[in-house]
């Protein structure tokens, strides 16, 4: 449970369903329109990577921002690659940001949170306490 996370809730918008896709947006202290375009193939052996989707993916961030404030570029994208994601399925942040402040203030944010959990799972191995559900990336299908 993440305490910085308020008014959460997933949706599945106009094709997304086609997709295998799912929206969850959210709110954290400083940037109030945060997003998360979620991929959930039932197909197991499904690509880690689907070009399409991560196309998708590009075009309902701009839509999203234009939505918020009016103009479709004013968002910023964290897409982090399979082996330093927490889950195995294909995901992408989309924060909506009006000023160039709020992206420092929100860079700073993520910086805290992302530590701070470091730090935790660190001392929890440290003392024999780590967590038996962390994630642990498996090889891209199909890479050697």
């Amino acid at each position: 449970m993440n305490l910085l996370v308020r008014r959460r809730k997933i949706t599945v918008p106009a094709g997304y369903s086609e997709r295998e896709c799912f929206l969850v947006s959210y709110a954290m202290p400083l940037c109030k329109h945060c997003f998360v375009l979620c991929h959930e193939p039932s197909d197991p052996d499904h690509p880690s990577i689907d070009h399409s989707v991560m196309g998708f993916f590009m075009a309902q961030a701009h839509e999203l921002s234009d939505s918020v404030t009016g103009n479709a570029h004013s968002f910023v994208i964290i897409h982090s690659g399979g082996f330093v994601r927490k889950r195995h399925n294909l995901h992408m942040h989309v924060f909506v940001i009006r000023r160039r402040g709020q992206k420092a203030l929100l860079y700073a944010l993520l910086a805290m949170v992302h530590t701070t959990s470091a730090v935790r799972r660190v001392a929890l191995r440290l003392i024999g306490r780590e967590p038996s559900n962390s994630f642990k990336p498996t090889p891209l299908r199909g890479a050697a």
